[in-house]
């Protein structure tokens, strides 16, 4: 790429809405993760993505394991590299079972003895391939997962395909 599509966002020039959303961050998140340099353009949905982004993280529904599993789920959907890169060392770190993550990395879906991260995976990988999914399928969901955690995935797959497509669009790539 020969031109630089992320412009790192300056506090100095911060307008006060801008200024509002990097207070938010940095008591939810304690920085400012990378996506935000993007989303801070927009002050109002900064704010928004900083209220879901910290939700997410703090799920009381999706352990850290099985967010971390949808996730990555969702950036090797959008082949999104830094994403993937990013959450393959967020899942390991967390306790994600390196067969689970290899087999993620590899576009496939984890061994059913890796238990509710199969059921997951499915859930996400129907949920990205959009039109209607089966009664059979959703019923499964639903009896293995429950509604509360079809509803944090739908969330996550949507934040996480906002992250993955912004990465994507301005080309950020993973550190060396």
């Amino acid at each position: 790429m020969t031109t630089k599509r992320l412009v790192p966002f300056d506090t100095e020039t911060a307008t006060p809405e801008q200024r509002a959303v990097l207070a938010q961050l940095g008591q939810g998140r304690g920085r400012v993760p990378t996506p935000f340099n993007i989303w801070l353009h927009a002050p109002r949905l900064a704010e928004g993505m900083e209220i879901v982004g910290t939700h997410i993280k703090a799920s009381p529904v999706l352990s850290e394991t099985e967010s971390e599993v949808a996730t990555l789920a969702t950036a090797v959907h959008w082949n999104a590299d830094y994403v993937i890169a990013n959450h393959r060392r967020h899942a390991l770190k967390a306790g994600v079972p390196e067969p689970v993550v290899t087999a993620l990395l590899e576009g496939k879906r984890p061994d059913p003895a890796e238990g509710r991260f199969g059921a997951i995976c499915d859930a996400v990988c129907d949920i990205l391939a959009g039109g209607q999914i089966a009664d059979a399928a959703f019923a499964r969901y639903e009896k293995d997962l429950g509604r509360a955690v079809i509803a944090e995935l739908l969330v996550t797959v949507g934040y996480f395909t906002s992250v993955s497509l912004a990465m994507q669009l301005h080309g950020i790539v993973p550190k060396a």
